[in-house]
C-alpha cells in the first residue's frame, strides 16, 4: 500500500519565489566508475528498472522517501536560495534537472541551481535514482580536473548540497542540488538560430571565430584530461560587449558582429587580452568522459573538427572552411592555457 500521498505538480514546488533551505549531506556523491571500450572511456551501463518493481511502485514518491539524501535532521540549513528565473536545462529538459538562476543572502551576486529531482525525472527504464548519482558524481570528479580554468571557461562551483524539498503537508524530502555561478552573456544557440536575420549576414570570418572560440574551449578541456561530449550551441554562452567599438574587425558591411567581436585571421585565438575578443564557456559540464588525451587533440585542427561533429551545422559554407584550414595549431603558440 502507498505510503504517501500522490505526486505533487512541478509548478507547486518550484516557482519563482520558492525559498528552498540546502543543507550538507553527510557523505560526498559516488565517485562515477568509468571502463574502457578500445581507446574511449565510457560510463558502465545504468541499470534499468525491473517489472516487478515498476509494477509496486504505481507512486514513485514512495520511492524517492526510499532513497532520501541523508543529512542530519539536528543540522541548521547551510544556507537558503530563493527561485528567480527558470533557465533552458538542455538535453535533461523534462527529466533529472530542474535549472533556475538563484540569489542568496550570503552571497551577493546570481547563481544556477541546478535540483536534480528523482520524482520529475521521466524515466520508464532507467534506475532514475543511480543515473542522477552518477550525474552528481560526474560534477564533483569533473571540477577537481578543472583548477586552471575554472571561472574562465567554466562557472565556479560552490558545493553540492542537500536540497530540502517541502510542499503543503507531504514530508520533507531531500534531492541533491548542484550550486554554480551564473554565466552572464549570450546563448551560442542564438546566434546560430537559422530563424535570425543576423545570422544571414554573418561574414565567414565571424562564422569562422565562433568555431574557432568553441575549438579553444574543446583544446583546454583536453589538456585537463577532460573529453567534453556536449559542446552544442544551447550548451555555451559567450560574452559579446553591448557597446560597439571604434574598430572594424571585418570587412563585410552587412555583418552584425563588425564592430563588436574582435577576429585574428592569422591565429586561430582571438586575442583574449582584446577587449573586444571572443570566448565562450560551457554552462553544463554534465556529460564528460574522464582520458588521457591522445596528441592529435594538441592540435587546433583537430578540435575544430570535434565541434564541428558535434554542431553538424550547414552554415559553416566554403569560404569559412577554407579560413578553418588556413590556420595554424595552437601548439606553434606557447602558453595557450595560461590564460586561465
Amino acid at each position: 500500500m502507498s505510503r504517501s500521498p500522490k505526486r505533487p505538480d512541478l509548478e507547486t514546488i518550484y516557482y519563482v519565489g520558492a525559498q528552498i533551505r540546502l543543507f550538507q549531506p553527510e557523505k560526498p556523491p559516488a565517485k562515477p566508475v568509468q571502463k574502457m571500450l578500445g581507446l574511449l572511456a565510457t560510463w558502465p551501463d545504468l541499470p534499468l528498472r525491473g517489472p516487478l518493481e515498476r509494477q509496486l511502485r504505481s507512486n514513485p514518491l514512495d520511492a524517492c522517501y526510499d532513497h532520501d539524501i541523508p543529512c542530519s535532521s539536528t543540522q541548521a540549513a547551510a544556507f537558503t536560495i530563493s527561485l528567480e528565473e527558470e533557465l533552458s536545462t538542455g538535453f535533461r529538459a523534462g527529466q533529472a534537472a530542474q535549472v533556475w538562476r538563484v540569489s542568496t543572502a550570503s552571497l551577493d551576486k546570481p547563481l544556477v541551481a541546478r535540483l536534480y529531482d528523482p520524482l520529475y525525472f521521466h524515466t520508464f527504464i532507467i534506475d532514475r535514482f543511480a543515473a542522477i548519482e552518477r550525474a552528481v558524481g560526474v560534477y564533483d570528479e569533473t571540477y577537481k580536473h578543472f583548477q586552471l580554468i575554472v571561472g574562465s571557461h567554466v562557472p565556479i562551483l560552490h558545493g553540492i548540497f542537500a536540497a530540502e524539498i517541502t510542499v503543503n503537508f507531504i514530508k520533507p524530502r531531500h534531492i541533491y542540488c548542484v550550486l554554480s555561478d551564473y554565466v552572464p552573456g549570450i546563448d551560442m544557440q542564438c546566434l546560430l538560430d537559422k530563424h535570425d536575420p543576423k545570422r544571414n549576414n554573418t561574414c565567414p570570418a565571424h562564422k569562422a571565430a565562433f568555431v574557432d572560440c568553441t575549438a579553444t574551449l574543446a583544446y583546454d578541456f583536453f589538456i585537463c584530461d577532460i573529453i567534453p561530449m556536449d559542446m552544442l550551441p544551447r550548451n555555451l554562452i559567450i560574452d559579446i560587449p553591448t557597446t560597439p567599438s571604434s574598430e572594424t574587425f571585418c570587412d563585410a558591411q552587412e555583418c552584425p558582429w563588425r564592430n563588436r567581436i574582435h577576429i585574428d585571421l592569422d591565429f586561430p585565438s582571438t586575442q583574449p587580452e582584446h577587449p573586444y575578443a571572443l570566448e565562450a564557456k560551457m554552462i553544463d559540464i554534465g556529460l564528460v568522459r574522464f582520458m588521457k588525451r591522445f596528441p592529435a587533440m594538441e592540435d587546433i585542427k583537430f578540435c575544430r573538427q570535434w565541434v564541428l561533429g558535434q554542431w553538424n551545422v550547414p552554415w559553416i559554407g566554403p569560404e569559412t572552411r577554407d579560413l578553418l584550414g588556413r590556420w595554424e595549431s595552437p601548439a606553434q603558440v606557447p602558453g595557450n592555457i595560461s590564460r586561465a
